[in-house]
Order: C-alpha cells, then sequence, then structure tokens
C-alpha cells in the first residue's frame, strides 16, 4: 500500500489576487503565541465551557477573513524545541533542542545553515522579530541577532520572559531599562506561580505591557518599511497566555472577566492575557488595512504547542485541548495539534477551511518560496505557499511527520499519511501505539497488534529519521 499521499486543501477554489504576481513577494506577518491550547480558540468550536467565556473577537474575524488550518502541528511539545524547530527549519529528529532547559543551547551557533530570518533576508525582506526569539534555554544576545533579523525586541531566555511587565528588555542585543515598570511600582500586582491569588491587575494608567510595546514597535516597523518600498517578515513571538515565576500573570486590566463571579481571579486574568492579545492582533491588521497593504500582506495566527492549565491551578474550567488526547509536553494530539489561521485578502479565500498537514518548521521554506528563493536541502519542512496562494495543485507533499522529545521520559511519533499516528515512550524500551486518526483523534483505541505492517514502518522511521545528539539520548537506539 502507498502511504505517500498529496497533501490538499478542501477550501475548494481559493480567490486569486494580483499580489502573486507583483514584483514584490508579500508581506508576512507570523504571530505565535505560547501554550494557547486549540481548545481554547472560539472559531474551533469544539464544545466546551471556553468558548462561551474566552473572548477574541478580532481572531474569531481574522479566521472569517481568511483560512482555518484543521490540521496544523507545532514544530514540537513545548516551548523551546518548538520554536527551535521554527528558527532553524529542522524537525525534532535534527533540531539542536529537543527539550526544555536553562542551560545555552547546544550544536546552534555557529549555526551550520541559515536560520529563519537570514532566509527571510535572502528572500529580500526586511526582518523584525519581537518577544519570546529565543531558539531553546537562554542565550547571548549576539545569537539572537544572528537567527538574522534587522530589528528585534524581546528577551534572551524562555524565563525572563514570563514577565508581562518587565523592568528590562533587550533590544538589538542592548539591555534597556523600562523605568515605568520598576518593581516598587508595580508592587502588589503580581499573581506568582503559587496559590496565592491576590493582585494580577496592573491598572491601564500604571506600568508598559509588552504585548502593548511589541505592537506599536511592529506597527512602526511595518510603516518604516511601506514608505520604503521594502517587503517585510515580522515574527511575533507573543508570550500570551504563558503564566508563573518570575512575572507571574498580570495585566492591564480584567478586559471585563471581572463581571464572571464564576471565574477564580487567577482564572479571570488568565482570560483576560488572551482578550488583550487579541486586541493587539486588532491592531496590527487594522494598520495592515490603514497602510493599504492588505492585498499584500499575509498574515499567520499559531501557536507554538498544545495547552497548559497550570497558570490557573489545574481547575476544570477551560478544556484546552479540545478532544485530544493529553497536553504540553506530551507527543500525543493534545500536545502538539495547534491552532493556525490565514489571512490574504484577494487570495485566500474567505472564511475558507483547509485540512492540508502543516508544521511550523514549514514556514522558513515557505518564506523562502514566497521570496522566489529555492527551498533547499537544508531545510527539513515543505513551503506551503502553493496552498496560500491558491495553487493547491503545485502543493508538494511529505509521506510523514517524525517527532522526538526528551521530557517526561523520552518520546517520538510519526504521523504516517494522513490517517496514522504512531507513538512511542521511552525509545526501544517502550511499545509503539498506533491510532487511526481518521476516526479516532482522541486517540483511545489502540491498533498495535491490528497492523503489524504499519508498526514495523513506524518503527523503521523511529530509528532512521533522526540525528543522533551528544545531548539527546534515545534509550536502545543511541550510545550511552
Amino acid at each position: 500500500m502507498n502511504l505517500t499521499q498529496r497533501l490538499f486543501c478542501s477550501a475548494g477554489p481559493i480567490l486569486m489576487g494580483c499580489s502573486l504576481f507583483a514584483a514584490q513577494p508579500p508581506n508576512i506577518i507570523y504571530i505565535n503565541t505560547d501554550d494557547w491550547g486549540i481548545g481554547k480558540v472560539p472559531i474551533y468550536e469544539m464544545d466546551d465551557a471556553s468558548q462561551e467565556i474566552i473572548r477574541t473577537p478580532n481572531i474569531d474575524k481574522l479566521r472569517a477573513d481568511g483560512m482555518l488550518f484543521t490540521r496544523a502541528y507545532a514544530g514540537n511539545a513545548v516551548c523551546g524545541p518548538s520554536r527551535n524547530s521554527l528558527m532553524s527549519g529542522k524537525h525534532p529528529g535534527n533540531a539542536a533542542w529537543r527539550a526544555n532547559s536553562k542551560k545555552p543551547p547546544v550544536e546552534i551557533w555557529p549555526p551550520e545553515h541559515p536560520m529563519l530570518g537570514a532566509v527571510a533576508l535572502d528572500a529580500g525582506y526586511a526582518t523584525a522579530g519581537f518577544g519570546k526569539l529565543s531558539g531553546g534555554g537562554t542565550e547571548k544576545p549576539e545569537t539572537i541577532t544572528g537567527y538574522g533579523f534587522d530589528y528585534w525586541l524581546g528577551f534572551l531566555g524562555h524565563i525572563d520572559c514570563r514577565d508581562y511587565y518587565p523592568h528590562f528588555i533587550w533590544e538589538n542585543g542592548v539591555q534597556i531599562e523600562l523605568p515605568e515598570n520598576k518593581p516598587e511600582l508595580l508592587k502588589g500586582t503580581i499573581i506568582p506561580y503559587n496559590k496565592n491569588t491576590s493582585g494580577g491587575v496592573v491598572g491601564a494608567d500604571r506600568g508598559i505591557f509588552t504585548e502593548n510595546l511589541y505592537t506599536d514597535k511592529a506597527i512602526e516597523f511595518m510603516e518604516t518599511n511601506v514608505a520604503a518600498d521594502k517587503p517585510f517578515f515580522i515574527y511575533f513571538a507573543s508570550t500570551v497566555p504563558h503564566g508563573g515565576e518570575p512575572g507571574g500573570m498580570r495585566v492591564p486590566d480584567l478586559a471585563g472577566y471581572e463581571k464572571h463571579d464564576e471565574l477564580t481571579l487567577r482564572e479571570k486574568v488568565y482570560c483576560a492575557l488572551m482578550t488583550h492579545h487579541d486586541r493587539n492582533v486588532g491592531r496590527i491588521v487594522e494598520a495592515v488595512d490603514k497602510l493599504g497593504i492588505a492585498d499584500n500582506t499575509l498574515i499567520f495566527w499559531t501557536s507554538d504547542n498544545g495547552d497548559e492549565d497550570s497558570y490557573y491551578l489545574e481547575t476544570d474550567t477551560f478544556k484546552g485541548n479540545g478532544p485530544f488526547r493529553m497536553y504540553k509536553r506530551y507527543l500525543y494530539e493534545g500536545g502538539i495539534r495547534v491552532p493556525l489561521i490565514a489571512r490574504w485578502p484577494g487570495t485566500i479565500k474567505a472564511g475558507s477551511t483547509c485540512d492540508l498537514i502543516t508544521t511550523q518548521y514549514d514556514l522558513m521554506p515557505t518564506l523562502a518560496d514566497a521570496g522566489g528563493k529555492s527551498v533547499t536541502d537544508e531545510m527539513d519542512g515543505i513551503s506551503i505557499f502553493p496552498t496560500l496562494s491558491g495553487r493547491s495543485a503545485e502543493q508538494s507533499s511529505r509521506d510523514h511527520l517524525y517527532w522526538e522529545f526528551y521530557e517526561r521520559g523520552p518520546q517520538q511519533a510519526v504521523h504516517l499519511g494522513r490517517k496514522w499516528k504512531g507513538y512511542r515512550h521511552r525509545g526501544l524500551d517502550g511499545k509503539i501505539e498506533l491510532y487511526d486518526l481518521s476516526k479516532d483523534e482522541g486517540e483511545t483505541n489502540d491498533l498495535a497488534a491490528q497492523h503489524p505492517e504499519l508498526v514495523a514502518e513506524i518503527k523503521q522511521i523511529m530509528l532512521t529519521d533522526r540525528t543522533p545528539s551528544p545531548k539527546w539520548k534515545m534509550p536502545g537506539i543511541d550510545s550511552p
């Protein structure tokens, strides 16, 4: 049986705009949120309580104006390795970072191949990055600059960025102070990671909320490059709705959730984070429209991995991953299936839906393709630009996807074609589980015993579709 299938878009014909044939490539804005489970995105209609609570009117509008992907996947099951795959264009079996760690990333610098921003630069884009830019662990200023951004504003690691009101931030490799965010001025506003639920609301007249700052600077970057007639790529690496130390969760205001008496204060702050982010998505779209570049601007909105519920103390209020099994840190669908929306007026049909299987490291080849550059062998992903630009008949195919992840015990997962999913825990010491995703999205019925030939094929991929790493040892596969 030939399991190699051509991936296709189910939306039918997509409108073709003249921007596709313009001299300039389309501007690209990639908004990547943090731990935003697919079940907490109202327009995915997962039929849980969150749909009646969480308000994201601008993301809803983004979907109404664009395309909803039903089979989008994160680079990995947690932020550091997921973002490393996105930045490096490597799948988790080849990426330098395959679990979170506070140590500097291994094997990244100097990079042996162009990183995401450098690929965008080569494709003719002015580049900017905002927020959680680290490709794993904590980095030095020159390494983030080395990703290829003309301008960047954010943090050096995935720990320090957890404060939405930091006293210091990094701009183009230089640490700058945000005096409005001095700890003494914000005293009493933090919700820490423990069970203390006091505080949380800063107040609109106090401090600088980083999500607002990133949006201000992103709009300035757009305006500058539109005036210079220069196409741009913006990577908006949001931290919403991540909580926890050192900054806990705090917001300018509760965004109307103070009226929800059924919510705890921590849940209200959590929801408010998402609604404040949504407002900034609206500001970005409004700026694109006002600048007159909507027909030549492709906007993505997505998340870096599956849901995390510890930020509101694991209450039963939300079902963040909808019907999918497990959550962040697991290679079951709940840890890696993510929301993805794309808007490109005049080219992408409004209100369309696409079941193309795509993953975050597809962004790098998509950027190259959009800028008229070749997709190279160094890129593990495929360009989805044909689907986005209305040429789905030209969409390239892949016969499988591979993940490996080194938390909760080493894990591996394989998507074989569109239907089959294999999962294994602890390398050769573990049993391969097999699921038919076409009938069992929740991964409840292990069919491994009924399909030994598929298990054998998946086992072979788990053995060979990876690069051994001195840091990441798969039991029974890599040497001790």
